[in-house]
């Protein structure tokens, strides 16, 4: 499916609703982008790379969508994060690293955005009555990342107001995600945009927080960015016309692009560009279609996947690299494309960014940046890692927009999960990162190679009893545990879900999922929904305890041991009306007799405990599973239903137990200790190399998660 165009004005552009989604099971995929049905953009943007400067116009139509009469706009100017250091953002950075200046920007290179200017279509001047709002609380006092204009009646439903204005804007040194360096500039959430009108509750538009993302509704956008000739331009959208004034020396280009909830570009004249094509029939193999039509249940039309123009942008110092970029970027396609629906638009730009610009690892609608080195490594899959996730973000954030600001993880953990499996089903495991000096040690060393969902699972169990993995971005107790909880445990629940509801319930669920709230806003509510509603069964509780929950999930193995049973046992036993005493001399030489007769091996009791170590426990009718293995290789099977403490498992046999393992089919990944899951007759079975791993792990997943964060 592809995305159409704007028209050349937007006050001529009519609105388009989206069709409702599909009935019954909601296998069916939604409509093609047509056009955004109450928000449109065109801007007038310069870049003056001397001054660091960016001029700019601006047009917006808003319609309003509720049975609410709307006084009033909230607007983003998030550049003020890094205005001062009384932001949010300043002060949030402060109290994180305990450094006054920590990450503030040097005198003279601070950032900022001016509304210099905003009216309604017929006149009215709006910019007196404009102010700075803090919608997080008091705690927020002198912010200036939220503004507020008043309407001077209120917008009714259905109806449109049409918003004109002028700004002006400092491009940070570098702050996050925003800036420059000498005269290569990567822009993103430079222009003022209106938060998300929700009825009933008035405007979501939160400050620009450290930890936050965005948070904004689709629109159409036609931009026309103004640089200096010679400058090679990146952008969200596809490029419709491009003009040349010789005598001011610049370039201007129009971009156009429906449906997209946000829109970035960078310019620097150092870039190589190079654009290949993503030719589906060249990528999936008929072989591919009929497998993932057959496991989702759809018809074949519906799995297929359309052509794309990739676009990369690349440092020169960084060429060699070229076919590396480019076999990840068809890989993340192609992936995301079979399991969670056809990517919508004709273009998509990949950015190496430029150095030093702090853009590196980011997503935009149709953009987005990676990260590479000079020397990169041969196994460990970096810019492959970040291509891949920075893509799919374009699903989980571009397309499924949930509230970056209220629930990360529906975008983060979401992402975390599918690279991982992009990447396995791609490249396989890759080999640790580890660097001496900028020199990859898997140069010259043999490295471990591992999945993504075993770091994933080493940074979730650090953290589960800081936060719940759905709490708002800035009220995590560090930035640590945000990190951790919304991408790595967030992503090792979802592997957990995985494993426990198999195909083809989770891949329809996640499918049905994606195509249902494509274009959409959904909750946790939304998703939890859906896995019920495939899954046939109520996983409510799954949801409660461990997304929403603190408390550690351990189940372990406590003891395993196992004793011959007598063929007579000692003591005074009543028979046939006469009482007789068994001494241990007459219970010897009657087993002495017995087995000289040729009786059989004897019989022996084992007893299995199960502990249940950690406080979160089973529900909702799930089970986990223990099994025995005996000497003669019988294996006997059971399943506990995790609610008590402890549980006792026994079995009479002609053989001895050899262990015992709870969870052998490793279901519960999210399960704190896994060393305690197994133990022989006489001592724990301690898996060496997990436990060797995992130390290895702890280390790579800080630098995987700071490596792949956004």
């Amino acid at each position: 499916m592809r995305a159409t165009g704007l028209s050349a004005c937007l006050l001529l552009g009519v609105s388009l609703v989206l069709g409702p989604p599909a009935a019954g099971g909601g296998q069916a995929e939604s409509p093609p982008p047509a056009g955004a049905p109450g928000l449109r953009y065109e801007i007038w943007i310069e870049l003056d790379p001397d001054g660091k400067m960016l001029l700019g116009k601006e047009e917006i139509i808003w319609t309003n969508p509720t049975q609410d009469a709307v006084p009033d706009m909230l607007l983003h100017l998030y550049w003020n994060a890094f205005k001062n250091e009384a932001s949010v953002y300043m002060r949030e950075n402060a109290a994180e690293t305990g450094l006054l200046r920590g990450g503030s920007p040097e005198d003279g290179e601070w950032g900022w955005i001016d509304v210099t200017d905003i009216r309604l279509a017929d006149g009215s001047d709006l910019r007196p009555a404009l102010t700075f709002v803090t919608p997080d609380g008091p705690e927020t006092e002198g912010d200036q990342t939220v503004a507020r204009i008043l309407f001077p009646a209120p917008v009714q439903p259905g109806e449109s107001v049409h918003l004109r204005l002028e700004f002006k804007s400092k491009i940070p040194r570098t702050v996050a995600r925003s800036g420059y360096y000498r005269d290569s500039f990567f822009i993103g959430q430079w222009y003022p945009k209106p938060g998300v009108y929700e009825e009933g509750k008035g405007w979501n538009c939160h400050a620009y927080h450290l930890n936050s993302r965005f948070f904004a509704d689709f629109a159409d956008f036609v931009v026309h960015i103004t640089v200096p000739t010679g400058f090679v331009l990146g952008s969200s959208g596809k490029a419709a016309e491009t003009r040349t004034d010789q005598a001011a020396g610049t370039t201007t280009t129009t971009y156009r692009q429906a449906m997209v909830h946000d829109f970035a570009w960078t310019a620097s004249p150092r870039y190589l560009k190079i654009e290949r094509d993503f030719v589906a029939d060249r990528e999936v193999t008929a072989k591919e279609y009929d497998e993932a039509a057959a496991l989702l249940g759809l018809p074949l039309e519906e799995v297929r996947l359309p052509d794309v123009k990739m676009t990369l942008l690349i440092a020169p110092e960084h060429k060699g690299q070229i076919e590396r970029h480019f076999r990840a970027l068809r890989a993340a396609i192609k992936f995301y494309g079979l399991w969670y629906g056809p990517y919508p638009y004709e273009t998509v730009t990949m950015v190496d960014p430029p150095f030093r610009t702090g853009s590196g690892g980011m997503e935009y609608p149709t953009l987005f940046t990676a990260g590479t080195s000079v020397l990169p490594s041969r196994n460990v899959l970096s810019p492959e890692g970040v291509i891949v996730h920075e893509f799919g973000h374009g699903y989980w954030y571009g397309l499924v927009a949930s509230n970056e600001f209220e629930a990360a993880w529906l975008d983060e953990g979401f992402n975390t999960y599918s690279t991982g499996r992009v990447l396995a089903a791609a490249y396989g495991p890759g080999a640790l990162s580890a660097r001496f000096k900028g020199w990859p040690l898997d140069w010259f060393l043999r490295l471990p190679k591992i999945f993504d969902f075993e770091t994933d699972r080493v940074a979730a169990i650090n953290v589960v009893r800081y936060d719940p993995v759905t709490a708002w971005s800035w009220k995590f107790y560090d930035r640590m545990s945000y990190g951790a909880n919304v991408y790595m445990r967030a992503a090792t629940l979802l592997n957990t879900l995985e494993r426990l509801l198999g195909e083809p319930a989770w891949p329809r669920i996640m499918r049905t999922y994606a195509t249902r709230y494509r274009f959409r806003h959904p909750t946790k509510a939304d998703f939890a929904a859906v896995v019920n509603e495939i899954a046939g069964r109520d996983m409510t509780w799954f949801f409660d305890e461990l997304f929403e929950g603190t408390r550690a999930f351990d189940y372990g193995v406590a003891s395993v041991a196992s004793v011959k049973v007598p063929v007579q046992r000692r003591g005074v036993f009543d028979a046939g009306g006469a009482r007789e005493e068994w001494t241990t001399e007459k219970v010897e030489a009657f087993e002495a007799a017995a087995a000289e007769a040729g009786d059989g091996p004897g019989r022996y009791r084992t007893t299995v405990v199960l502990r249940r170590y950690g406080e979160a426990r089973l529900g909702g009718g799930d089970r986990v599973e223990a099994v025995v293995r005996f000497e003669d290789g019988t294996v006997e099977t059971r399943t506990w239903d995790g609610q008590g403490r402890w549980a006792r498992l026994e079995f009479v046999k002609p053989a001895r137990a050899v262990s015992a393992q709870i969870d052998p089919r490793g279901v519960w990944l999210i399960d704190e200790d896994l060393a305690n899951n197994s133990r022989r007759v006489g001592g724990l079975r301690r898996n060496t190399v997990k436990l060797m791993t995992q130390l290895l792990f702890a280390v790579q997943c800080v630098l995987h998660f700071f490596g792949s964060w956004s």
